[in-house]
């Protein structure tokens, strides 16, 4: 659940995403929207979860587990990584914090609990603790103004010349950070759960605020991959998704579970599906893990994330990148798409 629910109670409205209740918006959610898209806002995503892996060399245990290189991750850096089954299909993404004698994995809700069972498999005689962390809550900053509004909040930080993944310690558990996968995401930052409302509350001052369906629609149309969205779990090849594109993957390191499967496809040009920007006509609602059809009536993708609303919408898909020709029209429950590259694909 958000850690803000009390806070704020009925005095706003309320939504669930992946069971867990989150504020679905603050008044307006237009507004929220477009303060997203053009300039900055304070979004709650405190109903993310979290584990922490201590012991003996927490590095050495999960740097055979995971996509990126975490010995990159120090106090002043964080990364993102993946852990794969032994075929390279995603299984769980998270981002890497640096705490004192311990690595803090952040996730998606409702993945701590399926996530530190698997990597308890490969403890076996290794002086290693996985442990559930229910205290720290998380907040983002983001919109292309991020930067510079949270650089006023902090004056002291030189957060303008930071690199994705730079970590600054503001306080004993707090802990800022510039996403290390897309300038889009913006920043985070990790409070005390007994502290959030505290923080919420200074940072709303000078950031407005947007909820859940804000930023949804902003994740969608900035074609930002997710979790359990676009990278799919035990079906993509994290590569479909964007994982190298959102600095996931690291090809110079040592060996890890699904890394044959992954240098494969990137060295060889194998992959046969990306994920895609979509636009959607105005017509029926449409629901994630629908088929994207050829005016044949072939399967080319599949639609992984959808805004609401009337009128034309944004989506997010894994398609053929070969069945992409203005010639051969889309679509998805029986509604047109137009599909395009996110802006970001380097493929």
């Amino acid at each position: 659940m958000s850690r803000l629910e009390t806070h704020f109670g009925a005095r706003i409205a309320w939504s669930t995403d992946r069971s867990k209740t989150v504020p679905l918006h603050f008044g307006d959610p237009v507004a929220e929207t477009r303060a997203l898209m053009t300039d900055v806002a304070l979004v709650d995503l405190s109903h993310h979860e979290l584990i922490a892996i201590s012991g003996d060399n927490p590095k050495d245990f999960l740097g055979g587990l995971i996509t990126n290189q975490v010995k990159n991750v120090t106090p002043e850096r964080s990364i993102y990584a993946a852990h794969l089954t032994p075929q390279g299909r995603f299984l769980w993404d998270f981002t890497i914090l640096h705490d004192a004698e311990r690595l803090l994995l952040l996730t998606e809700p409702g993945n701590a609990t399926p996530l530190t069972n698997r990597l308890s498999q490969f403890i076996l005689r290794a002086k290693i603790h996985i442990t559930q962390d229910p205290i720290p809550a998380l907040l983002a900053v983001a919109g292309p103004e991020a930067t510079r509004v949270i650089q006023a909040v902090f004056p002291h930080l030189p957060l303008l010349a930071a690199e994705p993944g730079a970590t600054f310690t503001l306080e004993p558990m707090v802990r800022l950070w510039r996403d290390p996968r897309h300038d889009h995401f913006g920043w985070r930052l990790l409070v005390p759960t007994d502290q959030i409302a505290s923080w919420w509350d200074r940072l709303v001052k000078r950031i407005p605020a947007a909820g859940f369906a804000a930023w949804e629609e902003y994740r969608i149309r900035r074609a930002l991959p997710r979790g359990g969205d676009e990278f799919i779990p035990e079906v993509s090849l994290p590569l479909e998704s964007g994982l190298l594109e959102m600095h996931g993957v690291d090809f110079a390191k040592g060996c890890y579970v699904g890394q044959e499967t992954t240098a494969r496809t990137h060295h060889r040009g194998t992959l046969k599906k990306r994920v895609y920007s979509l636009m959607l006509s105005p017509g029926p609602l449409v629901t994630p893990g629908t088929p994207i059809l050829l005016s044949s009536g072939k399967e080319t993708g599949v639609l992984t994330s959808v805004t609401t609303g009337s009128g034309e919408r944004a989506g997010l898909g894994i398609v053929h990148p070969n069945d992409i020709d203005p010639e051969r029209p889309l679509t998805v429950g029986g509604v047109q798409v137009t599909a395009r590259k996110p802006d970001w694909a380097t493929w």
